[in-house]
Order: C-alpha cells, then sequence, then structure tokens
C-alpha cells in the first residue's frame, strides 16, 4: 500500500465526517417495521363501546403489546382474566403492564394483610403474565399528610412482595 501516514489520516477523517450526513432514515426501509404498545386509556371510548372490535383494529395496525386501564370486578373490559388473555392471544397481542389503582382499603389493618380483592387483582395480572401493576393514582389526601403517605408507600412494597 502507498498510502502516506497523512493520507490515511485526511481520508479517515473525510469519511467520519460523511456519516454525520446521513440520515437514519436512509436506512429505514432496511429495518422491520412495528409498532410496539398502545395504552388503551388512550382508546378508553372505543374499548368501552366495543372492546374486541377495537383490540381487532389495534392488532390490525400493527400493534404488539396493551396496556389496560379497566379492571373491575375482576374482569378487564368486561372479560374475565383467563376469556380476557384468549382474546388477546388470539389478536397476537401482550399485555405485559396495566393500571389498576391501589387504595388503602385494599390492606386489611386488622389482619396485616391485603384484602381478597388486591389478591385477585395479583393472581389476575399474573394470569396475563403482566410484568408491571401500576397504580396511576393516590388519593389527594394521602400527598398532604406525611404519615398517610409513608403508610401507602409502605403498602406499594408489600405489594411489590406479594407480586413476586
Amino acid at each position: 500500500m502507498n498510502s502516506s501516514r497523512r493520507s490515511f489520516i485526511k481520508n479517515t477523517s473525510f469519511a467520519i465526517a460523511g456519516t454525520a450526513f446521513f440520515s437514519n432514515y436512509a436506512f429505514a426501509g432496511l429495518a422491520e417495521k412495528k409498532l410496539t404498545g398502545l395504552q388503551l386509556y388512550s382508546v378508553r371510548d372505543d374499548m368501552k363501546a366495543d372492546p374486541l372490535g377495537t383490540l381487532k383494529q389495534i392488532s390490525k395496525m400493527g400493534y404488539k403489546h396493551v396496556e389496560h386501564a379497566n379492571y373491575v370486578d375482576r374482569k378487564f373490559y368486561g372479560y374475565r382474566a383467563g376469556e380476557f388473555k384468549k382474546v388477546l392471544n388470539d389478536l397476537d397481542l401482550k399485555m405485559p403492564s396495566g393500571h389498576t389503582v391501589m387504595r388503602s382499603q385494599h390492606w386489611d389493618a386488622t389482619a396485616k394483610d391485603f384484602t381478597s380483592e388486591w389478591k385477585y387483582t395479583v393472581e389476575d395480572a399474573a394470569l396475563l403474565e403482566q410484568q408491571f401493576v401500576i397504580s396511576p393514582w393516590m388519593d389527594e389526601n394521602l400527598r398532604k399528610d406525611y404519615d398517610q403517605l409513608m403508610h401507602l408507600l409502605e403498602l406499594f412494597n408489600k405489594s411489590g412482595e406479594l407480586c413476586k
């Protein structure tokens, strides 16, 4: 090779500088197009009106993951946990997380344990293979009282142990 050190450094510098002008979009056609996840709260009106039809549309759009924001009386959008898991599986959707508000009334201070209602929440989340049970809201009064807030945080830690 008849290249001088100076020539090598100059050409390498130009090559490195030139890559700054390339956009990642130049190679976008090579990447697989997929949408990761959708929080179902963002389509809550559609989910309320027609959960199955909405999930079908979400799947057809290419989403692979959803996050629920409706769990009432051991049901996700009107479906029992096992039924909802089948609906999701049939549509090639997974639900790794969900929103379920944990309140202080989910703790039985006398028994020093969670109520059945909260235990069912965790049980149903596990059935759906959720990795995260998210409590997206906290009573505003708890934010104002240090002792109540600390008690709720202690319950979150205990809930984490229950989830394990």
